[in-house]
């Protein structure tokens, strides 16, 4: 709260509001300090603060997957289509030492992998329980229509508890020379993953049998990862919709604060155009012109302030 306090009085003083004398200023005391703790507290218990909460955190954890998958993609492509990685997967002799770093990389990004989709998967499911029926219903149906348009849905969804919670990723790597060009698969072996009997769904195992003795990694991961997105990012308009009266209860509280804040001045809907003038009246210090009020946009005289 005092970080919020000091940068709407920065606002005030920097759009032409008196503000007291540098001692005074340190040991000023907002005279509504107690209205604005009790509102705090209200804002923190309030369900709707509770929920817009977690859509934030919903949305970092998608983010935070997405990056992953990105990494991944773009390691698989390296190993796949990279001279001097072909060679090092397929290198059988001699120093391996390079390998192993290759083999590490790929472990610990899948490891990130696998976890950030478990995580975004569980999140989501959480949320959505919490919502009403009708909401819920639609979430589930949805689901199920992507695992049926990414028969690579489940596995990659179960894929986690195998890496996570029995061995390290069984890879195993294809490589060829044809036409004077080294190409190479990044693979999954079937027959290693099928191992763990009771970790697999129907539908993971189903597609592991479809696969043959490998699993291709690389191909899977970009559609699926556009189809997560477009299904998860459909959570937090439905959510927010269902739940617009106590976000909007809790918007009415913030605002209210903000007043106390302020000392009236806003109650932070103009924010992103006051912290703009902020900035633009810092850039006109800078220049030697005279900074304006952000109300009137008139310039502000300084001299006849200290009068």
């Amino acid at each position: 709260m005092s970080e919020l306090a000091g940068m709407i009085s920065a606002m005030m003083y920097a759009d032409g509001e008196d503000a007291a004398t540098s001692s005074e200023n340190l040991n000023w005391e907002n005279p509504d300090a107690r209205k604005i703790e009790a509102l705090d507290e209200q804002i923190r218990q309030h369900p709707g603060h509770r929920l817009q909460l977690r859509l934030s955190e919903l949305n970092r954890v998608m983010e935070a997957w997405v990056g992953f998958s990105m990494s991944l993609s773009s390691l698989l492509k390296k190993c796949e289509g990279d001279d001097e990685f072909i060679s090092e997967l397929m290198r059988n002799v001699g120093d391996r030492s390079r390998q192993d770093w290759i083999i590490r990389s790929l472990d610990q990004t899948i490891i990130a992998y696998v976890a950030a989709l478990g995580a975004l998967i569980d999140h989501t499911r959480s949320l959505m329980k919490l919502q009403p029926k009708i909401l819920s219903d639609e979430y589930d149906t949805r689901t199920a229509e992507l695992m049926k348009r990414h028969p690579a849905a489940p596995f990659l969804g179960r894929l986690r508890n195998y890496i996570l919670h029995r061995v390290a990723a069984p890879w195993e790597f294809d490589g060829n020379f044809v036409g004077g060009n080294m190409t190479a698969r990044v693979l999954l072996s079937s027959e290693a993953l099928l191992e763990d009997r009771k970790g697999w769904t129907g539908d993971a195992k189903a597609f592991i049998l479809a696969s043959g003795e490998q699993v291709h990694l690389s191909p899977l991961l970009q559609p699926y990862l556009e189809a997560m997105v477009e299904h998860i990012v459909q959570v937090f308009p439905a959510v927010a919709r269902a739940n617009a009266v106590s976000i909007e209860d809790c918007d009415r509280l913030v605002k209210e604060r903000n007043l106390l804040l302020s000392g009236g001045v806003t109650d932070g809907s103009d924010w992103e155009q006051r912290v703009a003038h902020m900035q633009e009246n810092s850039q006109r210090r800078q220049r030697g012109e005279p900074q304006t009020d952000f109300r009137t946009g008139l310039p502000i005289n300084r001299e006849s302030e200290g009068e």
